[in-house]
């Protein structure tokens, strides 16, 4: 729990975290960027954890009481701030951090501040965020969690050692979640949506909203090709409602009228992402000519970019279910 094994790839970056511990060289404020789902998050409690080990090792024990009391959520000495509907306030940083800094730690050697999303600080907040970071006490080290780094003032980049995270193979991804439970067709599909991200395919493994949106897309062409023309109109309003949810719909749309292409045009089914749902291929397989598939793909990626623009959802909607059908 909380330590370096349980995070795939990155490696590089591990050890050269276990190298500052070493070397007693660690830094006041690290960031660590990289798209959601790539262990930005367990990588920084691994840290926190390591630093504050009473053994002093390059890696935490598990075993000594800073490192148990630290799995069990009651470490004094670890603080965490994220933001609150999408932004991260002022007060939030003087209450929570630069109030916080002017006292030692309770029992650990750092007091440790994480600060997720730490993009989303306003310009308040990060410039009160800098007055702190400019000159902390020495027990003091901050980890800025980030998934744009851009998102933070040039002043607070240069205090700071950037880390990047890096993606993890599908495959490697695939393993992971076979030794965690997965079947393998699951973990096959779930390993593709991931894009490149553990934690990603871990949430969706867990998502009745992922379920629902797959099974929204695999109706769609399983049954497009019997939509008559009000049947077709009524969809693209059911489509439209969900507007939210709808550049995802797309996504495992496109996925699915891929498969049945590379199926279509080779019979083999490792190719397949949702090579567990071979029977609703063959059967799309059956309804679409190569070239119609073919076709499709081109309809979905023109309504993805369609909608990425925010143009016309309903208009969107009609020309892709009518270039489906009728191609």
């Amino acid at each position: 729990m909380n330590s370096y094994d349980s995070i795939i790839n990155n490696e590089i970056l591990i050890k050269s975290l276990k190298t500052a511990v070493k070397h007693d060289r660690v830094s006041h404020a690290y960031i660590f960027d990289g798209e959601r789902g790539m262990g930005k998050k367990s990588i920084a409690y691994a840290f926190a954890k390591t630093l504050n080990c009473e053994r002093g090792g390059e890696t935490a024990c598990g075993e000594c009481l800073a490192c148990r009391s630290f799995d069990d959520g009651n470490f004094p000495d670890v603080f965490y701030v994220g933001p609150e509907n999408g932004v991260i306030k002022v007060d939030e940083i003087k209450e929570n951090i630069n109030t916080q800094v002017l006292t030692s730690p309770y029992s650990g050697k750092y007091k440790i501040f994480i600060i997720d999303d730490a993009e989303k600080m306003n310009a308040a907040a990060q410039n009160a965020f800098l007055k702190t970071l400019e000159e902390p006490p020495e027990y003091v080290i901050f980890l800025l969690l980030t998934q744009n780094f851009n998102g933070l003032l040039p002043t607070i980049l240069s205090r700071c050692v950037m880390f990047k995270m890096q993606p993890v193979p599908q495959a490697d991804i695939k393993r992971y979640l076979i030794k965690n439970g997965s079947g393998e067709g699951e973990a096959d599909m779930l390993s593709h949506y991931a894009c490149g991200a553990v934690g990603r395919a871990l949430e969706l493994r867990g998502s009745d909203k992922f379920a629902e949106i797959t099974a929204f897309a695999f109706d769609i062409s399983l049954g497009i090709k019997d939509w008559d023309v009000v049947e077709l109109y009524r969809r693209t309003a059911v489509l439209k409602e969900k507007k939210e949810e709808a550049p995802a719909i797309l996504r495992v749309l496109s996925y699915i009228f891929r498969d049945a292409l590379i199926y279509k045009m080779t019979g083999a089914e490792k190719y397949l992402i949702h090579s567990h749902r071979i029977a609703d291929m063959k059967d799309i397989c059956k309804k679409f000519s190569t070239r119609q598939l073919m076709r499709a793909c081109d309809a979905i990626e023109h309504a993805s970019v369609r909608m990425a623009a925010k143009m016309d959802m309903q208009f969107t909607a009609e020309q892709l279910y009518y270039s489906i059908k009728e191609r």
